[in-house]
C-alpha cells in the first residue's frame, strides 16, 4: 500500500520527468499567478506639478511587456475625481477626445513610448471649441490624469494612467488674444499759392509776389492805370504764376480806344471836307 507521502514524491518525480522529456524549464511549469503577474509600467509626465493651461509636457513610458511592440498608442486627458486611484476612468466617457495628441505615438520594440510635447488643457477649453458645460472638467479643484493606451474605445486593451494633477489658468491669468487695431489717418489737403522758387512743400502762406492785388486799381507804369483784373494778370505774370483769365485783356482796351479815335477823326475829317466843298 502506497503511503500518502509516497504518492506526493512520485507526483513530483513525474513532473520532473515531464519537464526533462519535453525540454521545458521547471520554473515555467511551476509558474502560477505569483510568477506570471506583469507589473504596470510607469507613465512619467514632466513637469508633473504646477501645470498651466496650454503648457507642453513630456510624456514617456519606459520599457515594458504590457504594450505590443510597434503598436499605436494614444494620449487623452481624463477626469479623476478626488485624484484617487479608485476613481480612475473606467471608459473613455470621462475622457476628452479633443485632447488626443496630434502626432502618431508608436511603441518601440521594448514596449517604451514617448511624446516630447503634449499640450495640457484647462477643461472645458475654448481653444478646443468646447462649451462651458462640456465634460470632463479639469482645473485647479478638479484633478485629472493622462491615459495612454492602445485603444481608448476599449479600456480592456493595454493602458496606463499618470498620477493625478491639477491645471491652473495660463501664465498671466488670461488667454492671450491678438487684436488688430485699425489706424485711420486723416488726410487734409490745403490749397495754397507758393512762389515757384520756393521748395518748402508745407508752406501754406503765399508770398507777396504770388498774391493778387486787393485794390480795385493798380498803377504798373507812370500814367497808366489798370483795372483790378489787369493788375492781377500783371502781378501773376511778374511772379511767374499762371492765373485763369477773369476779364478782357488790357491790350484790347487800347485797341478799342485807338479805333474809336480813328473813327471820330475820320468822321470829323469828312465833315470838314464837305463843308469846304460847299
Amino acid at each position: 500500500m502506497t503511503s500518502r507521502h509516497g504518492r506526493s514524491r512520485r507526483s513530483a518525480c513525474e513532473v520532473c520527468l515531464a519537464a526533462a522529456t519535453f525540454g521545458l524549464p521547471l520554473v515555467t511549469l511551476l509558474s502560477g499567478s505569483a510568477f506570471a503577474a506583469v507589473s504596470t509600467p510607469t507613465l512619467t509626465v514632466s513637469p508633473s506639478t504646477d501645470l498651466h493651461d496650454g503648457e507642453s509636457v513630456s510624456v514617456s513610458i519606459g520599457p515594458n511587456s504590457v504594450f505590443t511592440p510597434n503598436s499605436r498608442v494614444n494620449i487623452l486627458e481624463c477626469a479623476d475625481p478626488g485624484g484617487s486611484v479608485a476613481n480612475l476612468p473606467k471608459s473613455d466617457s470621462t475622457c476628452d477626445g479633443n485632447t488626443i495628441q496630434g502626432n502618431t505615438m508608436l511603441v518601440a520594440a521594448n514596449g517604451s513610448a514617448s511624446d516630447p510635447a503634449y499640450t495640457i488643457y484647462l477643461l472645458p477649453s475654448p481653444a478646443l471649441g468646447e462649451q462651458s458645460n462640456n465634460q470632463p472638467v479639469c482645473n485647479q479643484t478638479n484633478p485629472c490624469v493622462l491615459y495612454v493606451g492602445q485603444n481608448q474605445n476599449d479600456f480592456t486593451a493595454p493602458k496606463v494612467f499618470s498620477t493625478a494633477f491639477s491645471i491652473a489658468p495660463a501664465a498671466g491669468g488670461s488667454t492671450t488674444t491678438s487684436t488688430a487695431t485699425a489706424s485711420t489717418t486723416a488726410s487734409t489737403t490745403t490749397t495754397s499759392t507758393v512762389h515757384p522758387a520756393s521748395s518748402n512743400s508745407s508752406n501754406t502762406t503765399a508770398p507777396p509776389s504770388a498774391t493778387a492785388a486787393s485794390s480795385t486799381s493798380s498803377t504798373v507804369a507812370p500814367g497808366v492805370t489798370l483795372s483790378s483784373n489787369a493788375s492781377t494778370a500783371a502781378t501773376a505774370t511778374a511772379s511767374g504764376t499762371a492765373l485763369a483769365s477773369t476779364g478782357v485783356p488790357a491790350d484790347l482796351e487800347w485797341v478799342i480806344g485807338f479805333a474809336i479815335v480813328l473813327l471820330l477823326g475820320g468822321s470829323l475829317g469828312r465833315r470838314l471836307i464837305g463843308d469846304a466843298r460847299r
